[in-house]
């Protein structure tokens, strides 16, 4: 867990497609990584953990403008993933997402304080974003806070973070900190990523 995230729902993905994989660790070796954020709305994570992230600048895949550029967009800072993420955006409620009583909602709360817990991830309103190891190579390019990586093979999803019912994370998560930069290492140990 990394506490800094303020979710209980983290996942830890210690590897990528095998070629993806064994391409990164390739050019690692060379230039060294880092980590940063990237957010993208709920509907596109099946795709993105299944087949990591692709550079979509130019594609019927682009969803946003390419500012700087064709290539995976991503920021040290969590607040600017974040509003990729949909997160800074208010989500309708449905009235089948609404209390329909408050006697509902507190006889809820009281089987909760008895020990049952609520059922993982059944909101209607789920915001997502990844912390990916970045290679720190000369292709990358930053831009401030917003950084471009031109080659698919140069970005690994690491953590995959999931907010529930309005839960909303710390926006001033800052990868390039020390000590930030020293806890993500310290949760992924030595299997990927060197200090």
């Amino acid at each position: 867990q990394l506490k800094f995230m303020h979710t209980p729902h983290q996942f830890l993905l210690l590897s990528s497609p095998p070629a993806k994989e064994s391409n990164f660790r390739a050019a690692k070796k060379l230039f060294g990584s880092t980590f940063a954020f990237h957010g993208s709305h709920i509907e596109n994570w099946h795709s993105i953990l299944r087949n990591g992230l692709v550079v979509a600048s130019n594609t019927r895949l682009q969803l946003h403008g390419a500012m700087y550029g064709s290539g995976i967009y991503l920021s040290p800072m969590s607040s600017i993933s974040f509003g990729y993420s949909g997160m800074n955006k208010k989500q309708k409620v449905s009235a089948k997402d609404e209390p329909a009583s408050s006697s509902k909602s507190s006889s809820a709360s009281q089987s909760q304080k008895k020990g049952q817990q609520s059922q993982f991830l059944q909101s209607r309103n789920l915001k997502c974003i990844a912390l990916c190891e970045v290679i720190t190579s000369p292709d990358l390019h930053k831009h401030g806070e917003i950084w471009v990586v031109p080659n698919t093979d140069h970005v690994c999803t690491r953590f995959f973070f999931v907010y529930e019912d309005g839960q909303v994370g710390d926006a001033n998560i800052n990868t390039q900190e020390g000590g930030i930069h020293k806890e993500i290492l310290r949760v992924i140990g030595n299997q990927t990523a060197t200090g």
